[in-house]
């Protein structure tokens, strides 16, 4: 019972931090998610702290946030998407530094570097194509869609967990995820509909067919993103990939949905509807 109290608190914090952040303007906005990023890096760098992998932590900070920051002013309008041609170096220097940083295994830290980016930079720096976008009327910044995807990614959350602790007795993915039922996901998906149904009347700019669209797309992406992450975890013999969010774990605990759900949403949004 304490452990849920702990955990429920905590998740009513987060979110109400999450909501305030974003809603105070672009720059709470773009603090909040930074320090997300970081503490992602922060986090994945430690999975290999007793391996004899040792990822360029610092520079793939600096590739990280010059990425996030690139595309906060791309998909603002104040950059050309050509300054995106910058990172490409950046890259190479990876490889380049490896050579005076004298590790074990300089090919496997070149690749980790590289996969830390892939894994959080590039999904959390694509958020800001949600928050500038043509689709929803706005002088500049509107986080609608963005709390929207939160939204539908709590939903399916929490009614996968009522359903799967009520109904649960088929596992889903066991040898990855023991607790998680195809009870669970299913009860998860119809709450997530629901979600976007609700949405759709407050976000008319979005025709129902595409919420519901949206919505089928993020229970199946943050459902991988979820069982990624666990993959992880146990491939490390780990249960939270960190402690900074009691009864959570830590930051990729609580937002690997988020970084699988995010690409795969902007795409749609981008081909698909605009």
């Amino acid at each position: 019972m304490k452990k849920l109290i702990t955990r429920t608190a905590t998740g009513i914090v987060l979110v109400l931090v999450i909501l305030a952040a974003i809603y105070a303007g672009q720059y709470s906005y773009g603090v909040l998610f930074l320090l997300i990023l970081g503490g992602g890096l922060f986090e994945f760098s430690k999975l290999f702290k007793q391996s004899d992998i040792k990822p360029n932590i610092w520079l793939s900070y600096l590739i990280s946030f010059l990425l996030f920051g690139i595309s906060f002013f791309v998909a603002k309008g104040l950059l050309e998407v050509t300054y995106f041609l910058l990172l490409f170096p950046l890259l190479l220097v990876t490889m380049s530094a490896e050579l005076y940083r004298k590790k074990q295994k300089p090919i496997e830290n070149i690749a980790v570097t590289i996969f830390s980016i892939i894994y959080l930079a590039i999904p959390i720096s694509l958020i800001n194509f949600l928050v500038f976008t043509e689709i929803i009327p706005s002088n500049d910044f509107s986080p609608k869609l963005l709390i929207a995807l939160f939204a539908i990614i709590w939903t399916y959350d929490s009614g996968a967990y009522l359903f799967g602790v009520s109904m649960g007795k088929h596992r889903l993915f066991e040898r990855i995820s023991p607790k998680k039922s195809w009870e669970g996901a299913i009860g998860g998906t119809l709450t997530a509909l629901l979600a976007a149904y609700i949405i759709s009347i407050y976000i008319p700019e979005i025709q129902i067919i595409h919420w519901m669209a949206i919505s089928i797309l993020t229970v199946v992406s943050s459902t991988y993103g979820d069982l990624t992450e666990s993959m992880f975890k146990r491939h490390f013999g780990i249960k939270d990939s960190g402690q900074i969010l009691p009864g959570h774990g830590g930051v990729l605990d609580r937002f690997d949905s988020l970084l699988f759900a995010v690409p795969v949403i902007v795409l749609y949004l981008k081909i698909i509807i605009e």
